[in-house]
């Protein structure tokens, strides 16, 4: 019988090893522009008011909803994941300027739904987010985004240095 690393250990060797990849869940930072796999069904921009953010959101989970990608009861959960990203978009990428916009794409392949929101901001760093798996960044006012979306999709991609957030999850239909 081999014995368990500490925690702090097993963490460090996974960080160590790249991108956090579970048999669940993937979150990875590319480079580049996000090019979409499959058929895009929905691409349209919103200016950066948070009273467009529920349209946007409305408009997307009708889609994945409506084409059966996604479950009735599972829409609080899609909704979760768009409210956190369409609001990150414009209020931390677009800084709340109005006259900025967001854009947001719905593709889907023959295994999984994909949701893009882009904001015209420089993005961000990885390492400048708190570690979701650290009980303590509950307690902090950014970084659990991560951890709400991690619960439910199967993976978390930014591209454009974080400026572009790409969340994807297996088709409920297959």
């Amino acid at each position: 019988m081999t014995a368990r690393r500490p925690r702090t250990t097993r963490r460090l060797a996974k960080a160590a090893a790249g991108p956090e990849t579970t048999k669940r869940f993937s979150l990875r930072m590319r480079e580049g522009a996000w090019k979409p796999s499959g058929e895009i069904l929905l691409r349209r921009s919103y200016p950066s008011r948070l009273d467009m953010k529920q349209q946007a959101m409305d408009t997307i989970s009708d889609l994945l909803v409506a084409r059966g990608w996604v479950v009735d009861s599972d829409r609080p959960w899609l909704v979760l994941c768009l409210d956190e990203a369409v609001t990150n978009a414009m209020l931390h990428g677009n800084e709340g300027d109005p006259r900025l916009e967001i854009e947001v794409a719905v593709a889907v392949d023959a295994r999984r739904w994909h949701v893009a929101i882009s904001d015209l901001g420089e993005g961000f760093s990885m390492e400048s987010v708190p570690d979701p798996d650290d009980p303590e960044s509950l307690l902090l006012e950014h970084g659990r985004g991560i951890r709400l979306m991690r619960a439910w999709l199967s993976s978390l991609t930014y591209w454009r240095h974080g400026a572009t957030v790409v969340m994807s999850r297996r088709r409920a239909d297959i």
